[in-house]
């Protein structure tokens, strides 16, 4: 994941649909898709783990990661182990498994399943998905959200959709585009530290939209906070951001020469502390060209590249600069630049005149002396300069003032309005509000004091400082310009309905030796991250049940929330102290923050400082040694980590000094008057920028609320060890990890409630049209509705319960079953659909042509007619003169009907030839049929030959033929074979190639009564008060306990109305279930001859004892749904109508004859056969308790050829074949 190095040009790509988790290497083998199955081991989905413990679901984790299988289900969460290696889960057979049969197949977890549901619901839902990636730095966050974003954009029309089909290149355009945004803002914001090689130093949140196909047409990135310190100062060990590596590695020669750079990392002072690190997960030449590709993908020009890369070039050069101390004549420190080239050289590549960069640098300009008094404000005169001298005044009206006097404003008469304006310029440039006034209040004649305009010289180490602040602020707003422009590349360029699919991909929690003001903003991001997680996952999820009236457990876990109020709290909270102390101002203000904090949030048990003993502590400890000076340590949900106060308030001023930007606004450069407006003399704002730390809350604040409003799915990434190697996993490290994620408790919360929840408005909207009481429309209460849609499908009680306003599905997989029955039932609706449609088109089409041909016909004989008319006047000119028209019609008429009689009797004759032919040969060939007819036996294939004319004929007679000598066959058979042969046919359509024992029971005939059940007297006698007497089938099988799994031998009998369970030696019944009740049968495809008979689930299985009621309760399921409806409500409601045994579990050596003698039986009984479900996995209903039932075919020392093992494990009974 994150933890390798800068994505590779193989895990960009767009037509590789994912990269790969950790370090980045050679190609590795691909390996089939579904060759995952035969791979797994320990517990896939941890909500079968038995027993649930951390200690239990580290040890499956474990397991799971020494075979590569990274992905464990967590109920609604997916956990991810970050393998710090390159693994074959990503290829585009697998992002084809996953897409087209994720919702319904049994395939393993994967991060590939998480987002496909999302896309899913996107798509068919029409809701707004976000996926949510946590994790600690080094988790493997980064690559988690790189390969969803990749999936996603390929999940609408496949991987190679956009390839071949030419429609879809715009769709294909903003797919790469999307994809190769995260290469480009991962090597100007990640950098090598020391728990990530590749760690994402920003916060990143991607909106991607999608159309009503679930193709993408655009996307949204939002960066928080770049850890813009780095660019200046790394702690030992650890990078500066990718891009200045790749930069001097990567490019050319000429690009290096027109930037002015040298491929030597030892002649940068911001790159020297990490020149000896080398990384095998990186390489900054190839990943170089992989951000020279990802800015031409997103539109950049050349001339943009070489102008980005300006900026870089300035910010390494500008580090270079150094300053040499120096004493003014009034005794004051001042400094001068120490390596005048390098500072040309930057001047060269951002177009500025060196002296005015070199004032900008190493002079301030201030505001000193007494303020104009006001009757409304009367502000504290600004501090005086910290050191330096003042060398004059700055505008018109000014004068000089002796070093250590307070300077004077002298209002001079003689002040131009040319000087007016500058000393405005000045106080815009300043952004001080009260040196704006008090201009002002001169041009209008006031004789109030003020404060005077000064330039300030910078003592060597403050010019230093200031050089520093300058390349902070080059940089991190050059991030957000390519964020800004990556934004205009992806955006959306169509209007209309669109839906939004979110992914996260934060800062990893982060504990360092020394902790700063960056990493009390990163753990505050992943505090309320957790809190936004836990809320959804664990608080919400319990007060739901609890609202809806389901019986509930609660399940305690910790809550940050005191925590994210003490930091964000207003008034009293660290930030808003923090804020306090910001603009107050002046030195010390790091100690004045901290005792400030000391007093505001000493009495909070998540907060201590070395002044303030812990909440706990005793109150009579004079100090608390464990916290270092000048620090405080705060309780996060991940563990406490201790903060150093330094540079707190300065990093949260986060200003720049306004002779700076005044400098970068006047260059040359192009991108330097979009990134720093403030230098503009024209603006007129004086409005204070709000601080960091504010910006920060605020943002944080709408993420969490972005969040919220849309469907989430978590991945909770994990990290296995703190050397960032392969195949090495720390049980501490990631026990720690699994407890502060709270992943046993969500778990626990998922097993002990449903996976899904719906209104009744909403499911019965949806799945309507599953049943024939709700289809089209209902018009009843919503709730009645639902009890009547599920009542009509093959569902098992156990799976749902009703709320007061909600239905609560227990498992996903009656999720995905609901989905495809609504799948089928639309293809069905919508062939109808179609059919009538075009059949209407096509009644529409011929009366169209009717009427077309009734015209023409009409005009062309009307033409015919004139033409002949026309002819015979030519012809006959001489013969009919005089004569009227009206004869001449006539007798060209009475010519046309001489010729039409003679054709017509041409055509007569024809016919007569043509039909007399035809019988001729007609009765030859029935004559020699009659001779050379085949032999009667059913399987003789022969048949004469006969002319091709005759070739329909021919095959209708040899159907005849062959169906008269079947039934001829059939009439020597008596009742019982008759039967017996319905039977074999029957196996042959439900077993033939499914079942591979039914070859070997073709030659066997099916007997039915193998214990001779029908002779038995005391048999006579039940069969006669159970209304039982025709036997169907009867023998003794062996009956599968539920709890261990063991053989029961009993007498089994099927009658024609019923299933009945005895006693073998006394024959007493201890289950009758009417054939009416049963509704699936399930078997495997291997030679284990184990059946299950599925049992509805308002149907109540009694005794002998009860007899009389389970005949009450059959005819009530025979009657109307109207006349059952209280029953089966009542069994919808799970109301305790009598202890539900559900389905039976049965061994038989006759598994294929007493399979296909109830499907026979239940469907005279019902109308309708029942379900027969032969797959691998399949659940199963054990009253109260739903059990999956795995078979797996395996050559184990344990199971001897041709018998089974079966072995109960919680939820899950494993048979060993």
């Amino acid at each position: 994941m994150s933890s390798g190095g800068v994505p590779s040009a193989a895990a960009t790509s767009s037509s590789q649909c994912c990269g790969q988790h950790g370090s980045r290497g050679h190609s590795a083998r691909r390996a089939p898709p579904l060759a995952i199955h035969e791979q797994e081991v320990g517990v896939a989905d941890t909500l079968q783990l038995e027993p649930l413990t951390e200690e239990a679901f580290v040890a499956n984790l474990q397991q799971r990661f020494k075979r590569d299988l990274i992905y464990t289900s967590a109920g609604d969460v997916l956990v991810s182990v970050n393998p710090y290696k390159k693994l074959a889960l990503y290829s585009l057979d697998v992002v084809e498994a996953y897409r087209t049969k994720a919702l319904l197949s049994h395939l393993p977890p994967h991060i590939f399943a998480l987002a496909d549901k999302a896309h899913w619901n996107l798509r068919e839902r029409n809701e707004e998905q976000c996926v949510v990636v946590s994790g600690e730095s080094g988790s493997g966050k980064t690559e988690a959200a790189r390969i969803v974003l990749q999936y996603v954009t390929v999940a609408g029309s496949g991987p190679t959709g956009a390839q071949q089909d030419p429609s879809l290149a715009p769709i294909k355009q903003v797919r790469d585009r999307l994809l190769q945004a995260g290469p480009l803002l991962e090597a100007f914001g990640n950098a090598k530290t020391h728990k990530n090689d590749n760690s994402s130093r920003f916060g990143k949140y991607l909106d991607v939209e999608f159309d009503f196909k679930g193709d993408p047409v655009g996307g949204t990135f939002t960066s928080y906070l770049l850890e813009k310190s780095r660019v200046t100062r790394q702690l030992a060990g650890e990078r500066n951001f990718h891009i200045f590596y790749q930069l001097l590695t990567g490019a050319d020669i000429q690009l290096l020469k027109s930037l002015k750079l040298h491929r030597n990392i030892d002649n940068y002072a911001f790159l020297r502390p990490s020149r000896p690190l080398s990384m095998e997960t990186i390489d900054d030449k190839r990943d170089f060209q992989v951000t020279k590709k990802a800015l031409e993908t997103l539109g950049f020009s050349a001339e943009d590249v070489v102008q980005i890369f300006k900026v870089v070039a300035s910010v390494l050069k500008l580090g270079n600069i150094g300053f040499t101390p120096t004493s003014n004549i009034d005794g004051t420190e001042g400094c001068t630049v120490t390596n005048d080239y390098e500072l040309f050289e930057v001047c060269g590549l951002l177009g500025t005149n060196p002296m005015e960069l070199t004032s900008a640098l190493t002079q301030r300009t201030i505001l000193a002396g007494p303020v104009l008094d006001s009757p409304s404000t009367n502000p504290a005169p600004p501090p005086p300069p910290p050191c330096g001298s003042l060398r004059g005044v700055k505008s018109g009206g000014c004068s000089s003032s002796v070093a250590g006097t307070p300077p004077s404003f002298v209002p001079s008469s003689s002040m131009s309005s040319t000087g007016s304006r500058d000393v405005y310029e000045v106080c815009e440039m300043l952004q001080h509000s009260t040196l704006a006034r008090l201009t002002l209040a001169d041009e209008r004649g006031s004789s109030s004091t003020a404060g005077e305009l000064v330039v300030a010289d910078l003592s060597a180490s403050e010019a230093t400082a200031s050089r520093d602040i300058l390349c902070r602020a080059l940089y991190s707003r050059l991030f957000a310009w390519l964020v800004k422009q990556v934004n205009d590349a992806t955006r959306v360029r169509k209007y209309g309905k669109r839906k939004v699919l979110g992914i996260m991909d934060i800062y990893g929690f982060e504990v360092f030796d020394q902790n700063n003001f960056e990493q009390f903003i990163i753990n505050f991001c992943n505090e309320k991250l957790q809190q936004a997680v836990a809320e959804c996952t664990l608080r919400l999820r319990q007060d739901e049940m609890l609202r809806e009236g389901i019986e509930w457990t609660p399940v305690d876990f910790f809550n940050n929330t005191p925590v994210c109020e003490l930091i964000e709290k207003n008034n009293h909270g660290i930030l808003a102290v923090l804020d306090e102390e910001s603009q107050r101002g002046g030195p010390g203000g790091d100690e004045s923050f901290l005792a400030r904090l000391c007093h505001t949030c000493g009495s909070s048990a998540y907060f201590e400082t070395r002044n303030c003993a812990p909440h706990s502590a005793p109150t009579d400890l004079p100090c608390n040694t464990s916290v270092p000076p000048n620090c405080f340590r705060l309780r996060h949900y991940a563990g406490t980590v201790t903060y150093n106060v330094a540079g707190f308030v300065e990093k949260n001023n986060d200003t720049l000094p306004l002779d700076l930007s005044l400098a970068m606004f006047r260059c040359e450069h192009p991108l330097l008057k979009n990134l720093f407006p403030e230098g503009n003399p024209k603006r007129t704002t004086l409005k204070r920028a709000a601080s960091a730390g504010t910006q920060f809350k605020i943002s944080v604040g709408a993420l969490m609320g972005n969040l919220q409003s849309k469907t989430p799915h978590f991945i909770r990434c994990i990290k296995p060890n703190e050397l960032k190697q392969p195949r090495i996993f720390e049980n501490a490290l990631v026990q720690h990890q699994v407890r502060y994620l709270c992943l046993v408790q969500t778990i626990k919360v998922r097993k002990t409630s449903f996976a899904h929840s719906e209104s009744y408005e909403s499911f019965l909207h949806r799945y309507k049209m599953l049943s024939p009481h709700t289809w089209p429309c209902w018009r009843g209460s919503a709730v009645e509705g639902a009890s009547y849609l599920l009542r009509d499908l093959p569902l098992s009680s156990p799976h749902f319960a009703f709320g007061r306003t909600k239905i609560f599905i227990r498992s996903e997989r009656t999720v995905s079953e609901l989905e495809e029955f609504r799948r089928q039932r639309l293809e069905d609706l919508a062939a109808s659909v179609q059919k009538m449609w075009r059949g209407y088109r096509c009644r529409q089409r011929y009366l169209l042509m009717r009427q077309s041909q009734i015209v023409i016909a009409s005009a062309w004989r009307s033409w015919r007619v004139r033409v002949t008319v026309y002819e015979w006047q030519i012809g006959k000119t001489r013969l009919f003169k005089g004569k009227k028209n009206l004869f001449c019609l006539y007798r060209v008429a009475r010519e046309e009907y001489r010729e039409l009689k003679r054709r017509k009797q041409i055509e007569w004759a024809v016919q007569v030839i043509q039909t007399h032919y035809l019988q001729w040969r007609r009765r030859q060939y029935l004559q020699r049929l009659c001779v050379s007819l085949p032999s009667d036996s059913p399987v003789c294939r022969e048949w004469p030959m006969a002319a091709k004319r005759l070739a329909d004929a021919n095959l209708m007679l040899r159907r005849m033929h062959h169906k008269w000598r079947c039934h001829k066959y059939r009439l020597k058979f008596d009742q019982t074979a008759r039967n017996r042969m319905r039977e074999k046919v029957t196996a042959s359509i439900i077993f033939k190639d499914r079942k591979a024992s039914y070859p070997r029971s073709v030659s066997h005939p099916f007997l039915g009564d193998y214990v001779r059940l029908r002779q038995n007297v005391q048999w006579k006698k039940i069969c006669v008060e159970t209304n039982d007497q025709y036997v169907v089938f009867a023998d003794i099988i062996n009956k599968i306990t539920r709890s261990s799994g063991k053989f029961v031998p009993i007498l089994f009998v099927l009658s024609t109305s019923s299933m009945l369970i005895l006693d073998q030696r006394t024959l007493q019944i201890k289950y009758r279930v009417p054939a009416t009740e049963i509704y699936r049968l399930s078997l495997s495809p291997y030679l284990d001859d184990v059946a299950i008979f599925h049992i509805k689930a308002s149907c109540e299985l009694p005794n002998l004892a009860h007899e009389a009621g389970c005949s009450d309760c059959s005819r009530a399921g025979g009657s109307s749904p109207l006349q059952g409806a209280e029953h089966a409500t009542g069994c919808l409601f799970q109301s305790d109508l009598g202890k539900k045994k559900g389905d039976f579990v049965f061994h038989t050596g006759h598994v294929i004859e007493i399979v296909t003698k109830l499907f026979l039986v239940v469907q005279n009984a019902v109308g309708k056969p029942p379900e027969v479900n032969i797959n691998t996995e399949f659940e199963a209903n054990f009253g109260s308790q739903s059990v999956m039932f795995s078979f797996k075919c395996a050559g184990l020392p344990e199971v001897q050829p041709g018998q089974i093992k079966i072995m109960r494990k919680g939820s899950r009974m494993e048979v060993l074949v």
